[in-house]
């Protein structure tokens, strides 16, 4: 008898719970959504061109998100927000320096991306790999980072310059370089 009290708000919570999988996407002004307001909102998502450049543009029959966007880590590292969030006592060097202790170490790196635009993301997702490198470095008695570098399908890039890779929910990145003093 007392199993029968529980059927009836269960199959209400689950009409619920369906009719949200059904309607993920709730409209800002009450009203049905349409594709006019997704294209609008995958363009307020995407770079002003500061700090970076579309390298390759989402696949529209894909699930997901992917865009790869092209960065200057040099602008980023002097941005306000690198300067208060970085060591100021264990420098980043894009190029060499320094005795190396250990080299070729590698970072995964991301950041939130919801409700943030793709560069501030990807701005942020640099920073984090900076700041692990950094940790790092500060735990093994290491004065510098050096020779810090992207990595991007298998490929190095120097120079400064980083590739980011934006999904539905997060900006990541992925870095190479070497601890020194």
């Amino acid at each position: 008898m007392k199993k029968s009290h529980f059927v009836l708000p269960a199959l209400i919570v689950a009409a619920f719970a369906v009719s949200g999988c059904k309607n993920s996407q709730s409209p800002e002004d009450g009203a049905h959504s349409d594709s006019h307001s997704s294209q609008s909102d995958k363009a307020s998502k995407q770079t002003s061109g500061r700090y970076c450049r579309l390298l390759k543009d989402d696949d529209p029959g894909r699930k997901g998100r992917k865009v790869v966007y092209r960065c200057d880590g040099r602008a980023v590292m002097a941005s306000e927000e690198a300067k208060q969030l970085l060591k100021p006592d264990i420098p980043v060097s894009f190029a060499g320096g320094g005795r190396v202790i250990e080299s070729g170490l590698t970072t995964r790196q991301a950041a939130n991306a919801t409700g943030r635009s793709d560069e501030v993301a990807c701005q942020r997702a640099f920073i984090n790999a900076a700041h692990k490198f950094q940790e790092t470095a500060a735990k093994r008695g290491a004065t510098r980072v050096s020779n810090f570098h992207s990595i991007y399908d298998r490929k190095p890039m120097h120079g400064g310059q980083y590739d980011c890779e934006v999904g539905t929910f997060h900006a990541r990145v992925v870095f190479k370089g070497d601890l020194a003093r």
